[in-house]
């Protein structure tokens, strides 16, 4: 039986998965999250790695 093509997302989908990069907070050593940040009054928006302990924000 003839194997069915698959598309090119589904064989990137179904490829060796990557972790992906972790980067540690300059002040305490914890893995950051990258997060999307809204902007908000004077504060910038944008991507982030933020630390969930202290708040720390590092521009992506």
């Amino acid at each position: 039986m003839a194997e069915k093509k698959l598309s090119k997302t589904a064989r990137a989908s179904l490829g060796n998965k990557v972790e992906a990069p972790v980067t540690h907070c300059p002040k305490c050593g914890t893995a950051m999250v990258a997060t999307k940040v809204i902007k908000y009054r004077d504060s910038p928006g944008g991507m982030f790695w933020v630390c969930p302990k202290d708040d720390n924000r590092i521009k992506i």
